[in-house]
């Protein structure tokens, strides 16, 4: 994949070089002899640095972490939007003064009907809204105070005065509840998901006096809605949250292709993390390696993901400390090899997790924060030691050349590819040039004589020397024609084993040593 990057990037620079050179008397046809690049690859600069690590001896393994599914705070818990009405009568005739109360109402507890037997007693609200619709039946306004004991925010209470004006006239208006932490303990401290009210009700002081008769006042619809906690805490009950059938990309071989490939060994690690004060037990099931390229799927069999008992978290202050639990499926216990062999970039997953499977264990003291949850990670583990008839990488590179002139001014050559192979298999190169419409242009290098001989080895694959090749890529009138219009250069190659070799062994210190250089006949024009 770098070798054709950097053929095209620096053939780019040839050519700028030439096109900039002082004009002469005459035009003149040049033979040059270019140093292109000088490289040295290995395995990593195909797929990635960072996914690799050597053991003792140095055989590299693929290592990689992938989470596969999340349950976060506000998947497992969140109060309901809750609508209720409040009236503010009198239960006598009685005449008002301006600034006199209208009667005593007395504090009232507001229930928050939480489904699954939750008892929460305290609850931070991340975001939040309380809408309120203000009514009145007198002719003239009164102000309504309407505090919330029960929520505070930097330690002062929930506070809203409005006047309420006078029938027909309503008052609507919606307040934000964001950052108010709520004690669900209602009025005794005995109760859960349940708030105090308090309210006063005043003819306002601008009025006139009035005379109210029995059953008139005012009246206030409050709806709480989209309440989302940043922590809350207490007994989140016994509920079971379903895992639909879904499906998560698995990108580690992208442009990977093989035939009968087969890994000598794999582990996966399903690491299951609960940031959750809560108990789980979990059940995950039809796992399967996709492979979309080929249509391939394989399902996996272990039996000991079907019933999954996850720890609570804990914490010391604002710090979690999740609790990890891992499954671990390898070859002795499991499909894992012909799983991974497969070289799925799917896999498909469902499943159930039941919250606080054995009850109330710690005494209404379950806590979850915002933005936590319980993850599944997939942690692969792959050592390079495999067999297979032969693989294959693709990559597609975006190119444009129609602006670069100076094209027209190369008649012919080639570009000069010289290989020192220290791989145990021989590389058989092919690219493509594509236009905008994802068709094939030309190809780039000729057949029979586009590949890179294997490194020499022992009877165990290993590989003792490096082997020189020379591919040469031939730049005619034509092709400089097609490049033009190229959009895309797709390079396949395919990485040939040997036939039935022992297991190929990839180790650190294998690489190939690159050295390109360009032979063009190149015309200069003068003005």
């Amino acid at each position: 994949m770098g070798v054709l990057r950097k053929i095209s990037l620096w053939s780019l620079a040839l050519i700028a070089f030439y096109g900039c050179r002082k004009p002469s008397a005459a035009d003149w046809d040049v033979d040059v002899v270019f140093p292109v690049v000088k490289s040295n690859l290995n395995i990593k600069n195909f797929i990635g640095d960072s996914i690799f690590k050597a053991d003792n001896t140095g055989l590299l393994s693929l290592n990689v972490n992938r989470e596969i599914t999340a349950i976060k705070l506000d998947s497992l818990l969140a109060l309901p939007d809750t609508s209720i009405t409040t009236p503010f009568t009198t239960p006598f005739p009685i005449n008002l003064t301006p600034g006199q109360s209208l009667t005593f109402f007395a504090p009232t507890e507001l229930n928050f009907n939480i489904s699954n037997g939750v008892a929460l007693k305290w609850f931070d609200i991340k975001s939040g809204l309380l809408t309120v619709k203000f009514t009145n039946d007198l002719v003239e306004p009164l102000d309504l105070l309407y505090i919330i004991p029960s929520a505070k925010k930097n330690g002062q209470p929930l506070t809203i005065f409005e006047t309420v004006p006078p029938t027909p006239a309503t008052l609507v208006k919606t307040y934000d509840l964001s950052g108010y932490t709520l004690n669900m303990r209602g009025k005794f401290g005995t109760a859960y998901n349940t708030i105090v009210q308090a309210y006063t009700v005043t003819l306002n002081p601008n009025a006139n006096p009035v005379a109210v008769n029995f059953g008139q006042g005012a009246k206030a619809d409050l709806t709480y809605s989209n309440i989302i906690p940043a922590y809350v805490e207490g007994y989140f009950g016994q509920q079971t949250i379903d895992i639909p059938l879904d499906t998560a990309t698995l990108d580690i071989f992208n442009n990977f292709q093989a035939s009968n490939f087969l890994l000598n060994n794999a582990n996966l690690n399903f690491k299951i993390i609960n940031e959750f004060g809560a108990e789980f037990s979990a059940n995950l099931s039809n796992i399967k390696a996709i492979n979309s390229l080929n249509s391939n799927s394989i399902t996996l069999s272990n039996g000991s993901l079907s019933n999954i008992n996850i720890n609570r978290a804990t914490k010391a202050g604002y710090t979690i400390f999740p609790s990890i639990k891992t499954v671990s499926l390898t070859n002795t216990n499991s499909n894992i090899v012909p799983f991974l062999s497969s070289l799925p970039n799917k896999l498909t997953y469902q499943g159930k997790i039941n919250v606080n499977p054995l009850g109330n264990l710690s005494g209404y003291n379950d806590f979850a924060y915002y933005n936590t949850g319980i993850k599944v990670l997939a942690d692969i583990d792959i050592p390079l030691r495999f067999n297979a008839d032969y693989f294959k990488l693709i990559s597609n590179s975006k190119v444009d050349f129609s602006n670069v002139k100076q094209l027209e001014n190369v008649n012919s050559g080639n570009f000069i590819i010289s290989a020192l192979n220290g791989y145990p298999f021989r590389a058989e190169m092919q690219g493509y040039l594509m236009d905008d419409q994802n068709q094939v242009l030309d190809s780039l290098f000729l057949p029979g004589v586009n590949f890179i001989e294997k490194g020499i080895t022992d009877a165990q694959n290993i590989v003792t020397s490096p082997t020189q090749s020379k591919i040469t890529i031939p730049v005619s009138k034509e092709r400089i024609d097609k490049l033009k219009k190229t959009k895309t250069i797709k390079l396949v190659t395919y990485f040939r084993m040997p036939p039935n070799p022992p297991d190929i062994k990839i180790y650190e210190n294998y690489s190939i040593d690159l050295n390109i250089i360009a032979e063009l006949n190149y015309k200069v024009k003068t003005n």
